[in-house]
């Protein structure tokens, strides 16, 4: 979905709320990003306001299971008209403030308020993902069952006392370590 800011400019109050229902790439997303959005103009720039929600599917990261979560999104963003002269003559270095914190409006006068929901989600979805309080916690290896349960398609695990074939090589390493302190 994209604005055209020469059309905004022309509504009354210079303003435009809409509602915003797309399915964007977002991963884990199961449902579209659903909200309702708000662009007004001003002399300074444009700002988009408002709260997008979606559901994303993602996997525990203690228990490997699958979960659903519910994300909810708050978006205010600015978007500055920049002068090319003003930034040939601006420092190249500055301590930032608050108000720099700005995106330049686009060459082409239209914005794009789906990559702009579509970061802003991006961002906003969880890096670490637990099921919850109830989490089992980790498969345990001498509970098969467990190791099964977690969707994971690795082989059956190995006797406690048994190496698994994969790590043998990794013992011989030690072994060489070994011998490299003793001399």
């Amino acid at each position: 979905m994209k604005i055209n800011l020469h059309e905004l400019n022309s509504l009354p109050q210079r303003r435009l709320r809409f509602g915003f229902n797309e399915n964007l790439t977002v991963d884990g997303a199961v449902k579209p990003v659903v909200g309702e959005l708000l662009v007004s103009s001003s002399v300074g720039g444009i700002r988009l306001r408002g709260t997008v929600n979606t559901l994303l599917k993602l996997s525990c990261h203690v228990c490997l299971r699958p979960y659903f979560q519910a994300l909810t999104v708050d978006i205010d963003e600015q978007f500055a008209y920049l002068d090319p002269r003003e930034e040939e003559n601006a420092p190249r270095e500055k301590e930032l403030q608050k108000d720099d914190f700005f995106e330049p409006l686009p060459a082409d006068g239209c914005l794009d308020i789906d990559d702009v929901v579509y970061q802003a989600v991006t961002l906003a979805a969880p890096v670490f993902c637990r099921c919850g309080d109830e989490c089992p916690g980790c498969p345990d290896a001498s509970n098969p069952d467990s190791v099964r349960d977690s969707g994971d398609d690795s082989p059956a695990p190995a006797e406690p006392g048994e190496i698994d074939p994969r790590w043998k090589n990794l013992k011989t390493l030690l072994h060489k370590q070994e011998s490299g302190e003793n001399s």
